[in-house]
């Protein structure tokens, strides 16, 4: 009963658009890029929790406590079950798939309600993981520094100084891992450089216009000229030390050539 109550509830609790103080449609906003802001927004938050899913139970940890928890603990899978309902199958692997077909095609309208229980999912297995690994309770940082990018104000965000745009898709495990090290690169030189995200799974345009092919892709702009590119999922330091390097001038502009396994292509399956 929990779980139908939870699913009809964040059914219903999608906006109908930007209205005035006086309750009536705000002509002047748009209700489009309203929404994908706000779905973009929502997505970056997602994929900072599933990154410290991932840095509390990495793959090779021994007994795997995110296995453990998806798999045997009640409150996780009445979550899970929650995600697949909604998404309309009770299989996962084929509820993330018709989820991740969402992403490419979905409305924010139709996005929202699903993003919201896939976050509840994950808080409960952060939590559930927390629990076996005996990790601190998480800092949590409701202010971001990292700039969502869109369509609508790509040029306008990217056109003067330094801005380093993090170009990925949501079925790159390394481009999720990445998003707390580039929060952490943006909030610590701020004023410095800025940092912006760009979903590949919704913004086809720009991908093609900056030839990007494989994930993650780094892209260093200058008052929004290219100056350097790098594919490799990097940690804080690394970061920073490659745009210091690139910035002095000791750097190639085309640092991008990486090993195979620290990409994924865009015509690789999910």
């Amino acid at each position: 009963m929990t779980t139908v109550l939870l699913l009809m509830s964040v059914v219903g609790c999608t906006s109908t658009g930007a209205r005035s103080r006086h309750g009536q449609p705000d002509p002047a906003a748009s209700a489009e890029v309203v929404g994908e802001m706000q779905l973009e927004e929502e997505l970056h938050r997602l994929d900072l929790l599933e990154a410290e899913i991932y840095a509390h139970s990495p793959s090779d940890a021994p007994g795997n406590p995110r296995d453990r928890c998806a798999d045997g603990d009640r409150e996780v899978l009445s979550r899970m079950l929650a995600f697949k309902l909604m998404m309309g199958n009770p299989q996962k692997q084929s509820a993330d798939g018709k989820y991740y077909g969402l992403l490419q095609r979905g409305t924010p309208e139709e996005l929202l309600p699903a993003i919201y229980l896939r976050r509840y999912y994950f808080e409960g297995l952060l939590e559930c993981v927390r629990g076996l690994t005996g990790a601190e309770p998480r800092d949590v940082r409701e202010e971001h520094h990292v700039s969502i990018l869109t369509q609508s104000n790509f040029d306008a965000e990217t056109s003067r100084g330094l801005v380093l745009v993090d170009f990925m898709t949501h079925w790159c495990g390394p481009c999720k891992i990445m998003a707390p090290e580039l929060e952490k690169l943006a909030r610590d030189h701020r004023g410095e450089i800025r940092v912006g995200r760009l979903t590949a799974d919704r913004h086809r345009e720009l991908i093609e216009r900056f030839e990007i092919t494989t994930f993650p892709m780094l892209v260093l702009l200058k008052d929004g000229e290219v100056v350097a590119r790098n594919g490799k999922y990097r940690r804080y330091p690394d970061l920073l030390a490659w745009v210091r390097d690139v910035t002095s001038g000791q750097s190639s502009p085309s640092s991008a050539h990486l090993p195979r396994g620290d990409q994924t292509s865009a015509g690789d399956a999910r």
